[in-house]
């Protein structure tokens, strides 16, 4: 077993010894979620097809941990009514949108410790980057109500990119 299996085996225990399932699910289409949470923490689902380079795995999963250990200790597994309502597909009112930048940069706050608890591997500044380009994403969908177009993305990757290397 590969370096990346093994943390993707110790990122699959941490979210079962927060009381989460980990699944793993063929991805449909190329415009369809990576990954999903559920909001009573209870679940987590991983999208994937043959090519996904599995450090996108590893990056998916902290990223997915990391809104329960936000769920865990901001809400104490209360759920969030307004998370839940701005989380609705319809839901597109700006101030929905703020509501889920505003989950995304919490939870983000969680990757860090997630990546040292779970002896990722990896050089940190990906984690750092994946991070920005994350937020970077949301930050678009709540000032503009669209998601970045791939595009923008690209562009603002390779911006990123460039910033984290050594």
């Amino acid at each position: 077993m590969g370096v990346r299996d093994n943390e993707i085996n110790r990122l699959i225990k941490y979210a079962q010894g927060l009381n989460t399932s980990v699944k793993f699910k063929q991805k449909k289409e190329d415009g369809d979620a990576d990954a999903g949470w559920s909001i009573d923490g209870s679940e987590i689902t991983v999208y994937i097809t043959p090519k996904t380079p599995k450090i996108y795995i590893v990056l998916c999963l902290i990223h997915e941990i990391a809104h329960n250990l936000e769920f865990i200790h901001s809400n104490n597994r209360e759920l969030d009514e307004k998370l839940d309502e701005a989380l609705d597909p319809d839901a597109s009112q700006k101030r929905h949108r703020k509501k889920l930048y505003d989950w995304e940069v919490k939870s983000s706050l969680w990757w860090e410790t997630i990546f040292k608890e779970t002896d990722c591997q990896f050089d940190i500044n990906k984690l750092y980057a994946e991070r920005e380009f994350d937020l970077y994403q949301y930050e678009k969908y709540y000032e503009t109500g669209k998601y970045p177009t791939s595009k923008e993305k690209k562009q603002k990757w390779k911006e990123i990119k460039s910033k984290y290397r050594k």
